[in-house]
């Protein structure tokens, strides 16, 4: 009976019905809270919901249970790159190859770690041996684009984005990353206008070409229309990407000048990343600066019951707002 319970769950996550199989699983969990192939597919779920903070909590259980695997660490990996805690996630990516993953994702992913990490040498070495593990994958040849996009040779990630479009012209990342680059070697002015254009002859469900656009209109100085961009980027983004677009759409409202519009964004945000330092500066110091104490005491409340390790800094902050 629990094995097919498992597979019946395993089956609404194929679906993509995740918010079922998570109501499965929980409910396999019940009678078998140490079954750590469940967990791992519920933190899986939780991901995939875009839920990284509970992924990690349930990856917890799941390796207590079971121990560490390649599946449970690129998991792993997946979420505390979610939460920007790319050096953390590095080593879980590591510890997946280690294990045994031959896939080409975590090292794809830990290319992306080692770029925000500005180590590029290493970000490239990753990046050409998931390439080499599977030549075919778009996600190989997007970061090494990437790779050399950071080090501003624009020409060589047009090739790379290029070949990635080529593997897979369905990838929506892979081209609007590839238009980013012929973007960047236009005058500024011309910018948002091929961008305009290319959402208008079949992009406009592309939410990475809406990102672009934002970045594009930033760039121009009109953050007002940045945080527009973001915004219909979010309303088409999968649940995996939205936490990104509503982020990036709090911080340009924030440069806007729209600080409430900004606050209730990025609370919302807060409350789904706790661990995420930058946002939660950003956010505390927004609500100061509004004179919003109420609200953002409310917020650290509500915070402290998802805070983790953060818990410190959540009780930091109430403290001050006690002594005025």
């Amino acid at each position: 009976m629990p094995d097919n319970a498992l597979e019946r769950a395993l089956g609404l996550k194929r679906d993509g019905r995740f918010d079922e199989a998570v109501i499965a699983l929980e409910s396999l969990l019940v009678s078998e809270p140490r079954n750590g192939q469940a967990l791992a597919h519920l933190a899986h779920c939780q991901l995939r919901r875009g839920r990284p903070e509970q992924a990690l909590q349930e990856l917890d259980r799941a390796e207590a249970a079971a121990g560490t695997t390649a599946f449970s660490a690129r998991l792993r990996g997946d979420a505390l790159y979610r939460l920007g805690g790319h050096r953390e996630a590095a080593r879980a990516y590591e510890d997946a190859l280690a294990l045994g993953d031959r896939g080409s994702w975590p090292l794809v992913q830990l290319a992306r770690c080692r770029i925000r990490l500005r180590d590029l040498p290493g970000a490239r070495d990753a990046g050409n041996r998931a390439v080499e593990r599977d030549p075919e994958s778009a996600s190989g040849w997007t970061v090494l684009g990437e790779v050399a996009a950071a080090e501003d040779d624009l020409v060589q990630a047009e090739a790379m984005y290029a070949r990635a479009h080529e593997c897979d012209p369905k990838d929506r990342y892979a081209y609007a990353r590839l238009v980013r680059a012929r973007l960047l070697q236009l005058p500024p002015e011309a910018r948002a206008r091929e961008v305009k254009v290319l959402l208008k002859s079949g992009g406009r469900d592309n939410s990475h070409l809406l990102g672009v656009l934002a970045q594009v209109q930033r760039e121009l100085g009109d953050e007002t229309a940045a945080a527009e961009a973001w915004r219909r980027s979010g309303d088409r983004a999968a649940a995996g990407d939205l936490f990104f677009a509503r982020k990036q759409e709090g911080y340009a409202r924030r440069r806007a000048g729209d600080l409430e519009g900004a606050a209730h964004l990025l609370r919302d945000c807060l409350l789904q990343a706790p661990q995420d330092i930058i946002l939660f500066k950003t956010y505390v110091g927004l609500e100061r600066q509004r004179g919003a104490t109420d609200e953002l005491k409310q917020t650290l409340q509500e915070l402290l019951t998802v805070a983790g390790q953060r818990r410190g800094a959540v009780y930091a902050e109430l403290r001050r707002l006690e002594r005025g």
